[in-house]
């Protein structure tokens, strides 16, 4: 089997099988899950790649900024 780079990890730090059932959890409770990408997930991998640990502060920012989108 060829293996090949999972560009769900690239852009959000999460496995494709893992993204399957946030996606799945997203749609069971009504949320856009586009938006928990974009808005949530990717802002919290860059972080995380640019300092290695998000602080609490930083995560609260980033989920607060989601929200005013809503």
């Amino acid at each position: 089997m060829k293996k090949s780079v999972d560009s769900t990890f690239l852009h959000y730090g999460v496995r494709q099988e893992d993204m399957a059932l946030i996606e799945q959890s997203c749609r069971d409770n009504d949320i856009d899950s586009e938006w928990m990408k974009q808005s949530i997930l990717k802002p919290y991998h860059e972080e995380r790649n640019n300092q290695n640990i998000v602080e609490d502060k930083k995560l609260a920012k980033i989920l607060k900024k989601a929200l005013k989108e809503i």
